[in-house]
């Protein structure tokens, strides 16, 4: 005989609701205590039927019978119902998984790379890990929504994304793979889209790096636009790479005040 709480969860998802919290749950069992219910919810967990967003959060995420292999449905069924409706949490996908957002990652991301107001213990969902980078003011932040036949979760612009991978190189695999990736998010970045980048993050040594990277992609109108930004800031002569102590022979792009090392220089010609 189907347990009560299957036929609940078995309703939900034939009414195409994957996300549940327990409150939802216990008010649509008044007859269940929270002892069992918890208990019941456990089982279900082990079986594979639901998998828990985070722990303490209360909030289940039914696992349809095509998703089992990875044991949590798609991204987008769910990430934005738990972080922003559940833990209440201004947040957008960033970096990495947003390059492959936009089929800019030429490789695989292995986990999703999410900003959000103070840095959080990484979580597993099913094969989903989702590790978390502090931003502040990401209510200003240009943002879109990547939409999907699943659901749609936020994600940052490509511009945004440019400047938060120039200005976070070591968790984005190092200035190499920056490189690389820009060059596949660039084609699709407006002028309109960059100015409203540069003024919500507002970091000037990001700017500066930005600028230079733009002209060795032969991008000239917006590093145009980034020169001009940067015309009534305070700029100082910084590295390529943010915290880069050694860097070996280098040379400065006296426009942008940044000491390129002569390997890129190199590899770049």
């Amino acid at each position: 005989m189907r347990s009560p709480l299957v036929a609940v969860l078995d309703a939900a998802e034939r009414g195409g609701k994957l996300n549940l919290r327990t409150a939802d749950i216990a008010q649509a069992l008044p007859g269940v205590s929270a002892d069992a219910l918890r208990q019941a919810l456990h089982r279900q967990q082990r079986k594979g039927r639901i998998v828990s967003a985070s722990r303490g959060s209360e909030h289940w995420v039914i696992v349809p019978l095509q998703d089992a292999s990875a044991g949590a449905p798609p991204l987008e069924t769910w990430l934005d119902a738990y972080l922003s409706r559940t833990l209440g949490l201004p947040y957008y996908v960033g970096l990495l998984s947003a390059a492959e957002v936009y089929g800019a990652s030429p490789q695989a991301v292995m986990v999703t790379q999410i900003m959000v107001p103070k840095a959080r213990r990484p979580v597993q969902v099913g094969r989903h890990r989702l590790v978390f980078f502090e931003r502040s003011r990401i209510p200003e932040m240009p943002v879109a929504w990547h939409e999907t036949t699943h659901g749609r979760f936020k994600v940052s612009s490509q511009a945004l994304t440019a400047l938060e991978l120039v200005a976070r190189q070591q968790m984005a695999g190092g200035i190499a793979r920056v490189l690389e990736v820009l060059q596949g998010l660039i084609p699709d970045i407006t002028n309109e889209g960059l100015r409203a980048a540069l003024d919500a993050l507002d970091e000037i040594p990001t700017a500066q790096r930005t600028g230079l990277l733009l002209i060795r992609a032969n991008q000239p109108d917006l590093a145009d636009l980034v020169a001009t930004w940067l015309e009534t800031k305070r700029t100082r002569r910084i590295a390529l790479s943010p915290g880069a102590t050694d860097t070996g022979p280098c040379t400065l792009d006296a426009r942008f005040k940044v000491l390129v090392p002569d390997s890129i220089q190199q590899a770049n010609t």
